[in-house]
């Protein structure tokens, strides 16, 4: 059976690779489609064999050296075998390995640093022949020069075999064509640092983008900042950093979208979807106590962002989400306590979500977490967790008045389709909230962030089959099926859900914490 032809580039590293090239060799002609990779999968064994092709430029810049290919095996993550690629004649290189079901090869220069692309198989373990080529790249072999501008058929032709895609600048502002960017679905733009912003392109919106501007697309302009701050800028974030007690830990990045167009630009900010950006950290850090933040330079506050954190060889990536752009930073805030939690079965989530912005004292240092919350404190709670801008006033309520502490966030949660009123249009923000109302309100703001759950009758049953009160839900029973479905409730013992029961504090920030554990926007 033959085989899918499937290919991929890490272009990170391609970029680098062009890069020294281009300082070793002054005008390159790489034709597109003159480096071509075949692999073989024998019928029998499923092992890897193949060839590879370098046109003689490309050769000339691996002084007569070897090169390595890595082989992958199955689902693997680190390379089953290494093997160095022999020089035949006329830029042919060759090379065998016993790896059985191969995922991919990269072809990769003995010289430290030149990685020239990989070949991908997608239908593993099946035998035949595998073939592609590197992507085609324009303008003199740049897909992206040294001044951030990104050449359309360069990019053009990498979302022809992949509609991901990674660029590696060493500028801090990037231009990119709209008529060759709505072309892909994603863009990263990465720093050599490891500061990088994922662009989700279809929520660019770039053809309205062009028509407010007046412009066709073929004409408009992208353009894309991770612009590290300096000066006062930078020692203003530090100072609302210290303000707090808490320690910086990486370089705030004002990172900016703009359309430009018809000598006349417009900043991109709410994406409507939430999408990565990464901050490098020195060091390994506590996921606990480490959190994003987004700097707000009217207020000079700081805000929860959800941010997850990896070890990347010996240092930390944290991966930042939020559906606009704005100031970024990573914080750490240790020694969070409440002197009335000691021993309470819910302190490490409270302290946790404490440390990371998420969750404030009542005072005199002190949680209350037996207290009950009103609804317009949860949704207060609930619009820090997903990390959105709660500067609006104008609500839909009729008893929600502008002048009053929740107005922005009701504004907010209600945008997000988070809350609802009553049939008389009434939110009753000082209502005490009941745990069917929490885990509905919770149930939304998951979807929100992209992690809906939807259940049949017979999943809604079989979720709440252990609750002998599960009757009592009325028109929340789906929203609390689900909420236990995700294990973001648990009930209040084996057999009681409790949704009519008003929530405490304590509650409500358990509750929150495994919702912001199941979508993905801390560590779990």
């Amino acid at each position: 059976m033959k085989m899918k032809k499937v290919f991929k580039s890490k272009i990170s590293a391609l970029i680098a690779t062009l890069m020294i090239v281009s300082a070793l060799v002054p005008v390159l002609a790489f034709a597109a489609n003159a480096n071509e990779i075949k692999v073989k999968i024998d019928s029998q064994t499923g092992n890897v064999t193949g060839s590879v092709y370098v046109t003689d430029t490309v050769y000339s810049d691996l002084g007569g050296n070897n090169v390595i290919v890595y082989v992958y095996g199955e689902n693997a993550t680190t390379a089953s075998s290494t093997i160095t690629a022999t020089y035949n004649a006329n830029g042919y290189y060759t090379f065998s390995t016993s790896v059985s079901c191969a995922t991919y090869v990269t072809l990769t220069s003995s010289v430290a640093g030149l990685t020239y692309g990989e070949i991908r198989n997608t239908n593993t373990c099946s035998s035949g022949n595998n073939g592609g080529y590197f992507p085609g790249i324009g303008n003199n072999g740049a897909v992206i020069d040294n001044n951030g501008k990104v050449d359309g058929n360069g990019l053009g032709n990498l979302f022809a075999q992949d509609k991901n895609q990674t660029i590696t600048s060493k500028s801090d502002v990037v231009t990119i064509p709209a008529d060759a960017l709505i072309k892909g679905e994603s863009l990263t733009l990465k720093l050599e640092d490891g500061t990088s912003i994922t662009l989700p392109i279809a929520a660019l919106k770039l053809e309205e983008q062009a028509k407010s501007l007046g412009v066709e697309l073929k004409d408009l302009v992208i353009r894309v900042e991770l612009k590290k701050l300096a000066g006062d800028a930078a020692k203003a974030v530090t100072d609302a950093i210290y303000g707090i007690d808490a320690k910086p830990l990486a370089t705030p990045v004002d990172f900016k979208i703009v359309a430009v167009g018809n000598g006349k630009e417009q900043q991109i900010n709410n994406l409507g979807t939430y999408f990565k950006r990464t901050l490098p950290v020195a060091g390994t850090v506590d996921s606990k106590t480490v959190t994003g933040v987004l700097y707000n330079p009217a207020t000079k506050e700081l805000s929860f962002v959800p941010a997850t954190f990896a070890a990347e060889n010996g240092n930390t990536i944290a991966t930042l989400l939020r559906n606009s752009t704005s100031i970024y930073s990573v914080i750490q805030l240790d020694s969070v306590s409440f002197k009335d939690l000691a021993n309470h079965w819910a302190q490490k989530d409270i302290e946790t979500l404490a440390a990371k912005l998420v969750v404030e004292g009542t005072g005199a240092n002190k949680f209350e977490p037996r207290r009950n919350i009103t609804r317009a404190e949860f949704a207060a709670l609930i619009v820090r967790s997903l990390g959105l801008d709660a500067t609006g006033t104008t609500s839909k309520f009729s008893d929600v008045s502008s002048s009053k502490w929740y107005a922005g966030v009701v504004a907010a949660a209600a945008e997000a389709g988070i809350i609802k009123g009553d049939d008389k249009g009434k939110f009753n923000p000082n209502a005490n909230i009941t745990r069917k109302e929490l885990s509905a309100m919770v149930v939304r703001a998951a979807a929100f962030a992209g992690k809906e759950v939807k259940l049949t009758d017979a999943e809604v049953s079989a979720a709440l089959a252990n609750f002998t009160d599960a009757s009592n839900l009325g028109w929340a029973k789906a929203e609390v099926a689900a909420a236990v479905k995700s294990g973001v409730v648990l009930g209040q013992s084996a057999t009681k859900v409790a949704g009519n029961a008003n929530a405490n504090r304590a509650e409500a920030a358990t509750m929150v914490i495994r919702f912001l554990g199941n979508v993905g926007f801390i560590n779990n």
